[in-house]
């Protein structure tokens, strides 16, 4: 019996190291979650001044093209870069409602010319839009 007892206390103290709070968890887990996600948008052929380039898709490169270019910024350092808005303003010189405005606006611009170009499209091959 006292075998036992004295291996059922050494498996407590051995597994007592690895035992975690849920807290602690989630954050390592998160962690290398945003780690790996960091990894893959560097290994994307893309810089501050090309966002167009992530896409394969030609009429979404064409419609990230038209997007002003200090917008295109902003959605690289917010989406790719996951920049938050304070450092944006910094970086960028701007203040953060103005980083704000510049990314809807940037949003906007995209879903626009995207709508415009994919129109374009359909004329071309004939469709009725």
């Amino acid at each position: 019996m006292k075998n036992h007892k004295k291996l059922k206390t050494d498996l407590s103290m051995s597994t007592k190291d690895i035992l975690l709070p849920n807290e602690e968890v989630k954050e390592i887990l998160m962690n290398n979650y945003y780690q790996r996600q960091m990894e893959k948008a560097n290994n994307i052929d893309v810089d501050i001044n090309h966002l167009e380039n992530i896409f394969t898709n030609k009429t979404y490169y064409l419609a990230m093209k038209l997007v002003p270019p200090l917008e295109r910024k902003v959605l690289y350092l917010s989406y790719i870069e996951n920049s938050k808005l304070n450092d944006i303003g910094r970086r960028l010189k701007l203040q953060k409602n103005e980083v704000i405005s510049l990314r809807n606006k940037a949003i906007t611009h995209f879903k626009n010319n995207l709508s415009t170009l994919c129109k374009v499209d359909n004329l071309k091959n004939g469709g009725i839009s």
